[in-house]
């Protein structure tokens, strides 16, 4: 019964499905196993609002796929490596290589939303159609969520890789140390390290060349920290 509830209200939302605090509490988890998990692979934590386990097909060029879901809804299959859902056709396609994406034209975040509300229905976003969330001066927010999954962007909305975190326990994700990687990594510059979480954010210490100390959440020296060589980090107290 729960689960007919929780379809009906994915298809009553137009924007998200708000995953509170204590959601997980209602939800009851069936077991995904091997046995019953054939042919996918077996996300923790990847199923609704991040309560639950679940299995992912992997699909190949040209099975069809969804490119948009409603947030909080997990996604039961997705393109495999290399490859990525066209929005367009609904379908598996090779992702294109890095010089043909440097010719397209880049579009940002509100011009996105500007053109997805003019194809819209009365002005309302077609059902589990995914909307990017923009700053206030029309660029990508550093942090997106679809689905069950939040993932962190970089300024043109292109997925920054390595970095993501269930719904459920990305409160606090902000994606800055993956979005500044990103960005230095484009300059062509050595010699910086980022020490980021696996949800982008930045460590609570930092290292610039072999000295490292204790870091605020934009990765810049606490007043007061003490700096220690690279091969003493752990006696950093941050």
């Amino acid at each position: 019964m729960l689960r007919l509830v929780i379809v009906s209200l994915a298809f009553a939302c137009a924007n998200a499905i708000v995953c509170t605090k204590d959601v997980c509490q209602l939800v009851r988890c069936a077991a995904v196993t091997a046995e019953n998990c054939v042919g996918g692979s077996i996300v923790a934590n990847g199923g609704f609002c991040g309560c639950c386990d679940s299995c992912v097909q992997s699909l190949g060029a040209g099975d069809q796929c969804f490119s948009s879901l409603l947030l909080g809804v997990p996604s039961t299959a997705k393109c495999a490596s290399g490859l990525y859902c066209d929005p367009t056709t609904s379908t598996c396609k090779k992702i294109p290589n890095l010089q043909t994406l440097g010719k397209r034209a880049a579009v940002t975040c509100a011009e996105r939303v500007n053109q997805m509300q003019l194809a819209s229905t009365n002005g309302l976003p077609l059902l589990g159609q995914f909307i990017p969330q923009c700053e206030t001066d029309g660029s990508y927010s550093a942090r997106q969520c679809k689905g069950s999954v939040c993932y962190c962007v970089d300024a043109s909305g292109s997925t920054i890789q390595g970095y993501s975190a269930n719904i459920g326990q990305a409160a606090s994700m902000d994606c800055k140390c993956a979005r500044d990687q990103s960005d230095y990594m484009k300059t062509g510059l050595i010699g910086k390290l980022f020490s980021c979480t696996d949800s982008g954010s930045y460590q609570r210490y930092q290292c610039v060349g072999s000295v490292c100390f204790c870091a605020d959440n934009l990765g810049n020296m606490q007043q007061g920290s003490p700096s220690v060589n690279i091969g003493n980090i752990g006696a950093l107290q941050c």
